[in-house]
Parts: C-alpha cells; structure tokens; sequence
C-alpha cells in the first residue's frame, strides 16, 4: 500500500473514531440541545434571519447584504464539493450507526451547516468588529451539533469551517 493510501486510511480511521466518541457521549438532554443548534444552522434559520435584517433597515440591511452573497457562495460551493466527493454520511458507512435526524441528503463532506455557521458568523465579527465570543461560540454550537447528532463526521466539520472562513474573508 502507498504512503498516500496508508495516510488516507489511518485519517479516515481517526475520523470515525472522532465519531463515535462524541456520539458516546448522548445522553437526552444534550441531545435536545445539540438537535436545537442542528436546526439553527438549517438553511430555514439563516433564511428568516437574514430577512428580518433586510426588513429592519439600515444598518442591518447593510450587514445582510454583505453577508448574503458569501453565504450562497458558501452554500453552493459546498453542495458542489458534495456532488464530487461523494462521501457517505456516517449512517450510510458505518454499520448499526444510528443518527439523531434525518439526513437532509445522501453526502457528507464537506458539512454545509458549518461552513454556513462560520461564514455568517465569521462576516458579522469582521462587520461589526465585536461579539467574537458569541459568533465563535453559536458558530462552533452549530458544527459540534453536526457530530453529534451523527450527520457528520469530525473532518467534514473542520473542512466546512475553513470554507465558511474563507468565504467569509472575501472581500475585507
């Protein structure tokens, strides 16, 4: 076996033993919690929030425009990396694995949740110049939920996050 194939397989042996480490620790109350930030990454939530920023006038629909094309780049860019990866979801690859809700779609790198999280939060930190502790933190709620309710493994995570950074610091 090459090197790189060696590689491959020992990350991707991590990554699934990331996994199951924090799907280990469910318990019903986080998993309200971590089902609570799932859903405020959906694309229902940055949808409705984005509009109440357009509707509540300046300096708000300012700050709405300049999130909103980063965050469609953001979106199709990662739909696009899906279609060509094809990386099964957790719940499709591994065996008995139970997930916490139900796939939005049949691909998993890169998680589109986190990379939306981190390029909107991300935009306001460097829009408005503070919050930093509530953006890093509602952002970095929102890609451990992805985990934990067995959507994702830990790399589609991390890679989303770079994405929506990156995205996030076009244009400054």
């Amino acid at each position: 076996m090459s090197p790189i194939a060696k590689t491959t397989r020992n990350i991707a042996r991590i990554d699934r033993s990331l996994l199951q480490w924090v799907t280990g620790l469910r318990h019903p109350g986080i998993d309200r919690l971590m089902r609570t930030f799932t859903r405020a990454g959906d694309w229902q939530t940055w949808t409705v929030l984005l509009l109440a920023a357009l509707l509540a006038g300046e300096p708000y629909r300012a700050l709405a425009w300049t999130i909103i094309p980063k965050l469609l780049g953001t979106f199709v860019l990662c739909r696009t990396i899906k279609g060509i990866s094809r990386r099964p979801r957790p719940s499709e690859a591994i065996q008995d694995f139970q997930t916490l809700l139900k796939n939005p779609d049949p691909y998993s790198f890169p998680s589109s949740h986190s990379a939306c999280a981190w390029v909107v939060c991300a935009s306001l930190g460097f829009q408005l110049g503070w919050g930093w502790p509530l953006w890093i933190a509602y952002a970095s709620a929102i890609s451990l939920s992805r985990v934990h309710v067995g959507a994702h493994y830990p790399l589609d995570v991390f890679f989303g996050t770079i994405i929506g950074l990156a995205m996030a610091s076009l244009g400054l």
